[in-house]
C-alpha cells in the first residue's frame, strides 16, 4: 500500500514526467504499478503516471521492433513481430519474468529498472543488437549493455526509460535461451542467452550472457571473441567460458549456492551457445 502519498500527476508527455519527478526526491514514475505498489515506499509521497506520455508504443518495421517503456510484458509476447523476432526469444523470457496476471500489469520500463541478477528480459537482450532509449530529460540513446552497466547511478539520477529498440537479425543468425528453476515456469535460478550469426559455415558473430551468477546479468565479452570464426565444438565452447567465468562473483541463498549457480551457469551457456549456433548453421 502507498499511505503516505499526497499527490498523483497524469504527465502529458517526457518532458513533464522528468520534470516532475526530478524536482521532487519522493516522487516516482508508475507505468503498471506493480513494484511500486508491492513495494510500499513508506517515504514516497507523489506518483508520476506515465499512461499519456507517449511511451505505449509496440511496432515492427524493416529494421526491427520498437518498445515503449509502458507496453506490457504480455504485450511482447502477444505482438506478431515482437513475440517472434529472434526465434521467439523475447516471448519466451517475458513468460519466465512473472506470471500472467502481473505480465498484464507489469511494464517492459518497470521490468528493466527493478530487474534482479537472474532477469531473464535482461539476459535476453543482452545478446540482441538492442539500444535503450532514456530522458533526463533530453532524450539519449545507449546499447543495452551500457544501460545494464550503468542502471544503478541512471536510477539514482531519476531518468526515464522510453523505449526500447531491437534491431532485426540477419537471416543466418539464430538466438537461443536455457534456464534452471525450482519447476518448469519458476523464475530462473539461473539463466543463459546465446546469438550466433553465420557466414559460410562460420560464426562472424557470437553473442552470450548469463544471468543468476553475478550481481547483474553479465556479457561474456571474452569468451565471445575466442569463439568468432571458430568451427563451434563443445570442446571449443567449454575451453572459452573460463576467462569471462572467472570474473562473476555469484552469491548463493536459499535458491542456490554459489557454487551451484557457477556449475549451472558453465552448462547453460553451453547450452544455449550450441544451440544457436546449431539453428544459425541449418539456416
Amino acid at each position: 500500500m502507498l499511505r503516505n502519498v499526497k499527490n498523483y500527476k497524469r504527465a502529458k508527455n517526457i518532458d513533464d514526467a522528468v520534470a516532475l519527478v526530478q524536482s521532487n526526491p519522493n516522487a516516482i514514475y508508475i507505468g503498471g504499478g506493480a513494484w511500486t505498489v508491492a513495494q510500499g515506499d513508506a517515504q514516497l509521497e507523489m506518483v508520476v503516471d506515465l499512461q499519456e506520455a507517449g511511451l505505449d508504443i509496440l511496432e515492427g518495421n524493416v529494421d526491427g521492433v520498437r518498445m515503449g517503456a509502458t507496453i506490457t510484458l504480455q504485450a511482447i509476447i502477444d505482438h506478431p513481430d515482437a513475440g517472434t523476432l529472434a526465434d521467439g526469444i523475447l516471448a519466451r523470457v517475458a513468460s519466465y519474468t512473472q506470471s500472467r496476471n502481473l505480465r498484464e500489469q507489469g511494464t517492459l520500463g518497470g521490468t528493466l529498472i527493478v530487474a534482479g541478477p537472474a532477469d531473464p528480459l535482461t539476459t535476453a537482450l543482452l545478446v540482441l543488437n538492442t539500444d535503450v532509449l532514456y530522458a533526463d530529460p533530453v532524450v539519449h540513446t545507449a546499447p543495452f549493455t551500457s544501460f545494464v552497466a550503468y542502471r544503478d547511478r541512471l536510477i539514482k539520477t531519476r531518468v526515464l526509460i522510453t523505449e526500447v529498440r531491437v534491431k532485426r537479425p540477419p537471416a543466418r543468425s539464430a538466438a537461443a535461451f536455457e534456464v534452471v528453476g525450482r519447476s518448469p515456469k519458476d523464475k530462473p535460478i539461473v539463466c543463459a542467452a546465446a546469438y550466433v550469426a553465420v557466414e559460410e559455415g562460420l560464426p562472424i558473430e557470437v553473442r552470450a550472457a548469463v544471468g543468476g551468477a553475478d550481481a547483474k546479468p553479465v556479457r561474456l565479452h571474452k569468451t565471445e571473441h575466442l569463439l568468432k570464426g571458430q568451427l563451434l565444438t563443445r570442446e571449443k565452447v567449454v575451453g572459452a567460458l573460463p576467462p569471462s567465468l572467472s570474473e562473476l562473483k555469484p552469491v548463493g541463498d536459499f535458491r542456490g549456492s554459489a557454487e551451484y549457480r557457477m556449475e549451472m551457469a558453465q552448462v547453460l551457456l553451453q547450452r544455449a551457445i550450441l544451440g544457436a549456433w546449431e539453428k544459425a548453421r541449418r539456416l
